[in-house]
């Protein structure tokens, strides 16, 4: 991947290829900094009779989605390397950014200039904000039209039930509708600071999948007074029969709860909707079994989640199963209907107890 980028850096872009350079280690730009940079396009200060970063690119895998933990990856490199402009790309998809001096921000550009235009400082063209018009789908529309909405985005798996559409549908209006956001969620272990709204990103689980996607996101504040995020989503999963690298798999629609904490980010709970939501009439009650795994040990016994769950948390605990509550699928969803709110926050506080678990076993 480096050496396709470097030959389109020379070849489109007439850059030098003296002022190119590979696998940089950072420490060459600032003291006892760790790890490298992928490429480095350097230009020449006359004053300082030095070279100085003008590009900085990060490259990926082609299956390594360009999501916000690789601009948060890039943006690094900007705090000392103080770059013109950072790119990323995994092959299929390349994206640059620049300072936007007026607006203080990074901004996306519309190309990446030739090397004889950048050294003169021109060329830098800033591209235009695109405006989400996504709007919350009416759960009460037709079957067919919200399931064809939800598919387009990968909200629902192919075999999932169409009678589950009104409520994923609900849901998933919930979740993604930016214009909405919660002012407070009452989670009993963890603090509640804000809702972050939607991002980019991608998590793995310990099968060593990966669910990139859009996420909502959370931030709260563990009991050492640190800082912590978690992200939810509603994603179908892959229908799949004797698959090269899916194997056997049905096409159901989960609901994930994924964390960002100091030592890792990762998917701790993939919820199907499909297996463990009750329905009656629009009462819609969320159980689960405790089913749970752990990296290469495996499965382990769902009796012991549910025993760890009795410990630690267990007004989550009902008819010895872990019940995160229920709502009324005949209105749609609100953030300051009780109900969401403590459906959400229970599915939080879930995911984080199940962490504790993973960790208690590991």
């Amino acid at each position: 991947m480096r050496q396709e980028f470097v030959s389109k850096l020379i070849n489109e872009y007439e850059v030098p290829e003296s002022l190119i350079a590979i696998e940089v280690p950072l420490s060459y730009y600032q003291k006892g900094r760790k790890g490298r940079a992928d490429i480095i396009v350097s230009g020449y200060n006359k004053e300082y009779n030095e070279t100085i970063p003008l590009i900085v690119i990060e490259c990926k895998a082609p299956h390594i989605h360009l999501t916000d933990k690789v601009f948060q990856q890039i943006m690094k490199y900007d705090e000392f390397l103080l770059p013109e402009i950072m790119i990323m790309t995994n092959g299929v998809e390349t994206i640059s950014y620049s300072w936007d001096k007026e607006n203080k921000d990074y901004r996306e550009i519309k190309s990446i200039p030739k090397y004889s235009e950048l050294i003169k400082g021109k060329g830098i063209e800033f591209a235009e904000n695109i405006v989400d018009n996504w709007t919350r789908p009416n759960h009460l529309d037709s079957i067919e039209t919200n399931y064809d909405f939800l598919l387009a985005d990968y909200h629902i798996g192919e075999d999932t039930e169409k009678s589950l559409v009104p409520f994923i549908t609900n849901l998933v209006g919930l979740i993604y509708d930016d214009t909405e956001k919660t002012e407070h969620l009452n989670l009993i272990k963890k603090s509640f600071i804000s809702d972050g709204g939607l991002r980019f990103t991608t998590f793995g689980n310990a099968a060593g999948g990966s669910f990139p996607g859009i996420y909502r996101y959370f931030m709260v504040q563990n009991e050492n007074l640190e800082t912590e995020i978690v992200s939810i989503s509603i994603m179908g999963k892959i229908s799949a029969k004797n698959h090269p690298k899916w194997g056997n798999s049905k096409g159901l629609t989960l609901f994930n709860v994924a964390i960002d904490d100091f030592e890792n980010s990762h998917m701790s709970l993939e919820y199907s909707i499909d297996r463990f939501v009750k329905i009656e009439n629009n009462l819609h009650s969320f159980w689960h079994d405790g089913t749970l795994t752990i990296g290469k040990k495996g499965r382990v016994k769902n009796a012991d989640v549910i025993n760890f769950m009795h410990e630690h948390s267990p007004h989550l605990i009902k008819e010895n199963k872990i019940f995160l509550g229920s709502v009324d699928n005949s209105k749609p969803f609100k953030w300051e209907d009780e109900s969401i709110s403590k459906l959400i926050a229970n599915f939080i506080e879930y995911g984080f107890v199940r962490d504790k678990f993973r960790k208690a076993h590991n």
